[in-house]
């Protein structure tokens, strides 16, 4: 989105022809970036650092004096998953839990690892819909937030619930007419002339929604949001950023995986910015939080799952890389924290595996070495026992848990 390279070379462990698509995808968003001249008013970014890695951490909830509940959870440090939420899904509370990746005991929600931190919800249900608050309730409960528009609040006030506002409704002070101690959160476009940033200088904000609209096709989103976290420097205004992204109907899903990598993922990956929250109208609900906790992860940030290392696969593959990869995935991916590598050859292979905890590697013909790091500890393994080797071996370094039973 830098304008910046002529080539784009995707590998996947998939058939080569499965690269063209994706590449072709990412390519019509530079294309299309510079055919409309996207971009911001001129800046200067003074705080960026592009010499090394340093994340920028916006600063947790913490408790305040008369809370009612525990705010410390409606983010999370390693990286923040909301999820906007509907009316309709308040009608089948279990169910609605089981979406939001909560682990459920006689009913009751309760976080996990993997679990939503806060969710959006654009209306309230009438107060008198005493199931639905209930189930609300029960979220809040287990410090996952509550986020409300300033007019839904206002209107239906619902108790401990974090209220959503714009720049202009902190400037006419309408967020005033809440209860003193409510916790705000401040919706930016990033493009914003200063003077209208200037509000966030009095604001006590809970979190920044970077919340750019589709709409604004000349307006590059990732350089909107650099404009904005330089200004928060310069300012030294520590807010959590979380980047809301807000596809139009009819996206394609790879369109939004790709689009959400490169308008949130390439921020994220500078160190610049707290969380996501995808919203596209005809996606499921699984598919957008799996995409939200995928990007956390890719982007080096909040793991869930197991992560993979593998190579493309070329002449001297040593074996079906696909097959076998899928194999593995089945019987490792509940172990988040731990990084398995899957390289076709010794080749190129060890110095492909990055950072990975283990290894495996073609080491000949029908043949796999097991790597712990970059050292080799067992050779010439039959493969039919390959995988169980790898399982053996991860138990004995202590990072094996056994999968979670169905609920």
């Amino acid at each position: 989105m830098d304008g910046l390279g002529d080539t784009i070379r995707v590998s996947l462990t998939e058939p080569p022809e499965e690269e063209i698509d994706p590449c072709r995808r990412l390519a019509n968003l530079g294309m299309r970036a510079a055919e409309l001249q996207k971009g911001v008013a001129p800046f200067e970014e003074k705080n960026r650092r592009y010499f090394d890695f340093q994340r920028r951490s916006g600063q947790l909830p913490v408790q305040k004096e008369g809370d009612e509940v525990d705010f410390r959870g409606v983010l999370h440090r390693d990286g923040s998953v909301l999820m906007s939420v509907s009316l309709d899904q308040l009608k089948a509370p279990e169910l609605l839990y089981k979406s939001l990746a909560a682990k459920l005991i006689v009913g009751m929600p309760f976080k996990d690892l993997a679990t939503v931190d806060s969710i959006l919800l654009r209306e309230l249900p009438p107060e008198d819909d005493k199931d639905a608050r209930l189930a609300l309730k029960r979220l809040i409960d287990i410090s996952m937030g509550v986020i409300t528009p300033l007019t839904e609040q206002l209107t239906k006030p619902l108790p401990n619930a974090l209220v959503m506002v714009t720049l202009k409704e902190l400037s006419t002070g309408a967020h005033k007419l809440l209860p003193e101690g409510t916790r705000l959160v401040v919706s930016v476009h990033g493009d914003e002339p200063e003077d209208e940033l200037e509000i966030l200088k009095s604001t006590d904000a809970t979190m920044i929604l970077h919340d750019l609209p589709y709409t604004e096709e000349k307006t590059s989103r990732v350089h909107a949001a650099r404009r904005l976290f330089e200004y928060l420097a310069e300012n030294s205004l520590n807010f959590p950023v979380i980047h809301h992204i807000q596809f139009p109907k009819d996206t394609h899903r790879d369109d939004l995986v790709i689009g959400a990598g490169t308008n949130a993922g390439g921020l994220l990956v500078d160190g610049l910015g707290d969380g996501i929250l995808l919203e596209a109208p005809d996606q499921d609900f699984e598919f957008l939080r799996n995409t939200s906790f995928n990007l956390l992860q890719g982007c080096r940030m909040r793991n869930t799952k197991t992560e993979y290392v593998s190579c493309p696969s070329c002449g001297r593959t040593l074996f079906d890389l696909q097959e076998i990869s899928a194999q593995i995935r089945e019987k490792t991916s509940h172990l988040p924290g731990v990084s398995i590598a899957i390289m076709g050859c010794i080749v190129n292979g060890p110095g492909e595996m990055a950072d990975a905890d283990f290894g495996y590697v073609g080491g000949a013909p029908g043949k796999i070495d097991l790597y712990v790091g970059k050292t080799v500890v067992k050779r010439a393994i039959d493969m039919e026992h390959a995988t169980d080797a790898l399982i053996q071996l991860i138990k004995d370094h202590g990072r094996w848990v056994d999968p979670p039973a169905e609920e």
